[in-house]
């Protein structure tokens, strides 16, 4: 869902991380972690073509709050995300804020090797996307789920923006934004010629 900027909260960020470090669930001594930062579209460059192209998203726009746990033997990922976006309003075309909040879920992969994940990318498709059956892998004792936050900022992505519910649109006469200080332009209808004749023994008889 997205909700209008103006009813976000404001949150503490706690760094600026891309990589998380899973050694330590890995080696058995804690049974999960939690992390929290946020991230710029930039930080996301690489999946640049996966992302909507109208949005602008702020070097700040992007909060990551979540959690890697360890949980009968596999480990796994949820993650909150919001991302604060501005895109024009498709009925009036103005620039207006908004805020896209989803819950992401992956599986963490530490078993397969390299040969392995070669093979299953190779598998995937010919230009592969980054993400392989919603697996992430541990590379050095640490995973990177950037290409799955892009995938999935696209796919949560809605396809309507409105700067307001009750927005009216653009006036079909002069273009300007409706309000109630502009409610539109008068259509003057245009009289065929032939019946203007017509039309002033109409307008005579409403004088009578």
């Amino acid at each position: 869902m997205y909700r209008s900027k103006s009813a976000v909260a404001k949150t503490a960020l706690k760094g600026r991380i891309m990589k998380i470090d899973v050694t330590e669930i890995l080696n058995g001594r804690i049974p999960f972690l939690e992390f929290e930062y946020t991230e710029g579209v930039s930080a996301l460059a690489d999946f640049a073509d996966m992302l909507p192209r109208d949005a602008v998203i702020p070097e700040d726009g992007i909060f990551v709050s979540g959690r890697v746990s360890d949980t009968g033997g596999y480990m796994s990922l949820s993650a909150d995300i919001s991302v604060s976006y501005s895109m024009p309003c498709d009925r009036c075309l103005e620039e207006a804020d908004f805020v896209l909040d989803f819950t992401l879920d992956r599986v963490i992969s530490a078993a397969a090797s390299p040969e392995a994940r070669e093979r299953l990318i190779s598998e995937d498709e010919e230009e592969w996307d980054g993400v392989t059956d919603d697996l992430i892998y541990v590379t050095d004792g640490a995973i990177d789920f950037s290409a799955d936050l892009a995938e999935a900022i696209s796919l949560e992505f809605p396809m309507r923006h409105l700067c307001d519910d009750d927005c009216r649109g653009l006036c079909h006469v002069c273009g300007k934004k409706i309000t109630d200080e502009h409610p539109g332009c008068e259509i003057k209808k245009e009289i065929d010629p032939r019946l203007k004749v017509l039309q002033k023994l109409l307008d005579s008889s409403e004088e009578m």
